[in-house]
């Protein structure tokens, strides 16, 4: 049977169709990098301190190895917000912080963990309770908990013992503590308090006082726990305990002129060059020594969704990342952050690290609380710009309360 031309042709573009489309996928396929990319805005000292623990794991000779790009803070938003819109260009994995992860949720830019860690160790109780609920958006686990760095408070043991014998013996100081060690001390020119970021001063009283941020779930600090906690600093201030506005509370307290100082846990490597007297590190000041309150923040890693499908081989690869971080974090926490991975508490090394008591205590785990509300970043950026004036009597602390609720309401329609 003779055959035309025209099948003959037709024949002929059906394979090579078909062979291209295999050739196609298969290049596809081996076009996918063997590398996993992770997004972070930590840079500086921390940044390598993170960047080495990343070396140690890609030195086990993983088949995907993970590549680190640090950037600032606003260029990461920036970046990722734009990624985000339109799945390219976007990172295999971001650390987002707590209080980020449900916006980029709420706008759909993330996928959720459920499916891939399902059967792993990836999971609720491998890790600080409230870290890993930190993750969870209406009942998916967006986020696998990173790191965690807190609000404590740094003492001066020497300058403790004689203005406040026995006041850190219990590991909770109160600011009734506070202001009885600053009676004492105000008249050899020893300050007992000091108020640098103002926010996570005022947000920390703010809840230990009772305060909560939603009221009919309205984000509201026009309130009068807001007033009180305003108050409280105020009073300190006007009685001359508390270290002015202008005045380096980090520098006063190496030169052995304050006592108390509520700082980050990423001050660490500042504390530890002091030689001078006996530091250590505890819960940030408490108002109830029966109701302690902790704020933190638990970095996140998130995966945002892409144009470009990742293969199954780079998602357990990513998997195995995480899982194997769970127990290699020290290189990482040496900057002052806790891990959130409970296997790091079988590393003696991490044990001795002052910051631990936060995780290794269940009165530590216990205190954890970890701001997540959408909005607040709108309230603690007005709250920094205007505490002082509350406190040193510039401002009516009622009126600004009002001004800064009004400016959030606006924001968040």
């Amino acid at each position: 049977m003779k055959i035309s031309k025209s099948v003959k042709l037709l024949g002929t573009m059906l394979v090579c169709a078909s062979f291209l489309a295999a050739c196609g996928k298969s290049t596809d396929s081996a076009k996918e990098s063997k590398e996993i990319l992770l997004w972070s805005s930590t840079t500086g000292p921390d940044g390598e301190k993170i960047k080495k623990t990343i070396d140690n794991y890609n030195a086990t000779k993983q088949t995907y190895k993970v590549k680190i790009v640090s950037m600032q803070a606003d260029t990461f938003n920036s970046k990722l917000t734009t990624a985000g819109k339109t799945g390219k260009g976007v990172p295999d994995l971001a650390l987002v912080a707590s209080e980020a992860l449900p916006s980029y949720q709420k706008k759909g830019m993330l996928e959720n963990w459920d499916s891939l860690i399902k059967g792993t160790d990836l999971n609720e109780d491998k890790y600080v309770k409230a870290a890993w609920e930190t993750g969870q958006v209406d009942k998916k686990q967006y986020g696998i908990p990173a790191t965690m760095g807190s609000w404590v408070m740094y003492y001066n043991q020497d300058l403790v013992d004689k203005y406040a014998p026995g006041a850190t013996d219990d590991g909770v100081v109160t600011y009734e503590e506070i202001e009885a060690a600053g009676a004492k001390a105000k008249a050899d020119g020893i300050y007992s308090y000091g108020y640098t970021w103002g926010m996570q001063n005022y947000s920390n009283l703010y809840l230990q006082m009772g305060g909560e941020w939603l009221t009919d779930k309205k984000l509201n600090i026009n309130n009068d726990y807001s007033y009180k906690a305003v108050g409280e600093f105020k009073k300190l201030f006007d009685a001359g305990y508390m270290v002015p506005d202008g005045e380096d509370a980090n520098k006063l307290f190496v030169n052995q002129k304050l006592i108390f100082l509520p700082e980050g846990t990423w001050m660490l490597s500042n504390m530890q060059k002091i030689t001078d007297f006996k530091w250590g590190e505890t819960f940030t000041p408490q108002w109830d020594a029966n109701h302690i309150v902790q704020g933190s923040g638990v970095d996140q890693f998130a995966m945002f969704k892409t144009k470009t499908k990742r293969s199954e081989d780079k998602q357990k690869g990513m998997v195995d990342f995480l899982t194997w971080l769970q127990s290699n974090q020290l290189e990482w926490i040496k900057s002052g952050a806790n891990p959130t991975a409970l296997a790091m508490l079988d590393n003696e090394e991490y044990a001795k690290m002052p910051q631990s008591f936060l995780i290794k205590t269940q009165k530590g785990q216990d205190s954890l609380a970890i701001n997540t509300q959408d909005g607040l970043s709108y309230v603690f950026s007005e709250y920094d710009k205007r505490s002082w004036d509350m406190i040193t009597g510039k401002a009516d602390i009622k009126d600004t309360f009002g001004e800064i609720q009004q400016i959030v309401d606006q924001k968040m329609q």
